[in-house]
């Protein structure tokens, strides 16, 4: 997983980022109609992120908070589609 967020990390010119992963229990969220639960947060002033999961990570959902993270202000709907266009175009070598 590490070299899966370093991989995507580099890709997306985020280097300056510190981007670790945190497992989460399930009893730690509140879901609303969600059976899983995957999510970043960011810290702009220190350049940390810390994507937060209760399921194993893969890379679509790696990408698709790496772009959260890019593009902050971009709907949902935009970054699905981007996280589908890179993973269609980008053959990861790991």
């Amino acid at each position: 997983m590490e070299k899966l967020i370093k991989y995507w990390q580099e890709k997306l010119k985020l280097n300056k980022w510190n981007i670790i992963a945190k497992r989460i229990l399930p009893e730690q969220i509140v879901y609303n109609g969600e059976t899983y639960f995957i999510g970043i947060t960011r810290d702009n002033k220190n350049r940390k992120a810390t994507i937060y999961h209760d399921i194993d990570l893969y890379e679509e959902a790696i990408i698709h908070e790496l772009l959260h993270l890019k593009y902050p202000t971009q709907s949902e709907l935009w970054i699905n589609k981007e996280t589908n266009k890179l993973l269609s175009y980008e053959k990861t070598p790991l």
